[in-house]
């Protein structure tokens, strides 16, 4: 009975000791935090260079993330001798925008971020942020816009067109829209450029539009200005629309025929986007709010704002439905700006402003009263700066993963993996050698008793078989001790 027990309760030690050394290696579900850097935009008024970052909170268990809440989240970023802090709480997508004003602070500088939750000994994340010169790419129609180095200033060339489907006569015709897409449900304004032939004036010519079914146009008829532009806004009903725009000039004096131009084509629509409710021009230096509009039941829209450099500041804000207006919209309160040129992107998504897909859209807007890099424009005046703004549509902002928690948070699952699986192959090779031990053991039990039965008892030669055990009993003990402590290390590991 002892031999049996003994053969048997080896390998069920070892296959229960690898059982539980194996539970003890996949670890524990981990919470940890990831940061996601951005260019970083102009100094503001005050000279301090305003770290606009994302972070994404989330549960790691087992492999599989998890987005999740977190609240009293704080985080300290150290940079030149300098530090600022944030709090706050990350949504139910878990994000959160973090906010910190640094000074001095430039693209590629050393910083040092630490993220915590509420009484959490151990940091979400915590460690050198890493800056990355990541590519853009431009969205919608993507006409002459294009990003420079990421660490310094965006290239932004005129552009943003739409393309026609024809295109005729000796009146150039452009149509450009104003955010690069129509948002569906909201007007938007069309900037239509007439360019005419030599010896006729670009100004004063008359534009027809006539909108194709599932297009409004607030009226039909305009007059180009200075410039040969002609602002006429439009809603958008559908998802698929188009217009036919027609200019001509009054009749010349020798006689000769009225030159005319004609353009049709659809226009891009972004379909199920926010409406942003804010002027083309905003004053440098003040604080300004924006009105974001949604189209339909939202609970959260993702709103950020970057400068020819960089991102400048971001938030996760709240859609709710105000007192007397049954449309939801959210409050995007902008801090005091640099002069220049910049762009407010607004999505539904927390990385919408990557790419510009979607229902992603992104307005043009000037800071200051006057343009610097081109006096002829006038700041003033919406035919002037509506057209320029018109014609800059972003490029898309790309980010980079600036620090990862998870490795730091994962270390002791890591270091728990290990353990026990070692534990476990332990016990399995003690396990493997004591059988192979009483297997040999039995064979020659076996072996000696099968001799002893083939001679009789007054044969003589009896007396010379033998049926002393093989020996290592010694060895024996030693693995049995070993599978015990084994069995005991790993369930200590598994208290632990």
């Amino acid at each position: 009975m002892k031999k049996t027990l003994l053969k048997v309760l080896p390998p069920i030690v070892a296959i229960l000791t690898l059982m539980i050394g194996l539970r003890v290696g996949a670890g524990e579900a981990v919470r940890a935090a990831v940061v996601f850097g951005a260019p970083l935009g102009h100094a503001g008024p005050d000279g301090k260079t305003r770290l606009a970052w994302q972070m994404l909170t989330f549960i790691d268990d087992r492999g599989v993330k998890e987005t999740i809440p977190m609240r009293d989240l704080s985080v300290v970023a150290r940079a030149k001798g300098h530090e600022a802090r944030w709090k706050g709480e990350s949504n139910a997508d878990g994000i959160a925008e973090i906010a910190l004003a640094l000074e001095g602070l430039a693209f590629g500088d050393e910083i040092d971020l630490e993220v915590r939750e509420g009484s959490d000994p151990k940091p979400l994340a915590v460690g050198r942020a890493a800056w990355r010169e990541v590519a853009g790419s431009g969205a919608g129609s993507g006409l002459g816009a294009s990003a420079g180095s990421l660490g310094g200033e965006r290239r932004v060339e005129p552009g943003g067109a739409a393309r026609p489907t024809m295109r005729s006569g000796p009146i150039g015709l452009d149509v450009v829209v104003e955010g690069d897409r129509l948002i569906a449900g909201f007007p938007t304004s069309l900037w239509i450029r007439a360019t005419p032939p030599p010896g006729v004036a670009a100004a004063g010519l008359a534009i027809e539009v006539e909108p194709e079914p599932g297009l409004l146009a607030d009226r039909t008829k305009a007059t180009t200005c200075g410039a040969g532009w002609a602002e006429v806004a439009v809603t958008a009903q559908a998802h698929v629309v188009g217009i036919g725009v027609t200019a001509h000039s009054v009749a010349r004096a020798d006689g000769a025929e009225a030159p005319v131009g004609t353009w049709f084509g659809a226009l891009p629509v972004a379909p199920g986007a926010f409406f942003v409710s804010m002027p083309r021009v905003v004053k440098a230096g003040e604080p300004a709010t924006v009105v974001l509009i949604a189209p339909n039941p939202r609970e959260v829209v993702y709103a950020e704002l970057d400068d020819t450099r960089g991102r400048v500041v971001a938030g996760a804000l709240k859609v709710a439905v105000e007192p007397g207006d049954p449309t939801p919209r959210a409050r995007f309160e902008l801090p005091p700006l640099a002069p220049g040129l910049h762009w407010l992107v607004v999505s539904g998504e927390p990385r919408g402003a990557e790419r510009l897909a979607g229902a992603a859209v992104a307005k043009s807007i000037f800071v200051g009263t006057a343009l610097v890099d081109d006096p002829s424009v006038d700041v003033q005046t919406a035919c002037s700066i509506g057209p320029w703004l018109a014609q800059r549509p972003a490029p898309g902002f790309p980010r980079w993963v600036a620090l990862d928690g998870l490795p730091g948070r994962s270390a002791a699952n890591r270091a728990r993996h290990t353990l026990g699986l070692v534990i476990g192959l332990i016990s399995l090779l003690a396990a493997g050698i004591l059988e192979t031990i009483l297997l040999i053991a039995a064979s020659r039990e076996a072996r000696i008793a099968l001799q002893l039965a083939e001679l009789d008892e007054d044969d003589p030669s009896a007396t010379k078989v033998t049926a002393r055990p093989p020996g290592g009993g010694v060895v024996v003990a030693v693995l049995i001790a070993v599978l015990g402590l084994a069995l005991l290390g790993v369930l200590l590991v598994a208290k632990g």
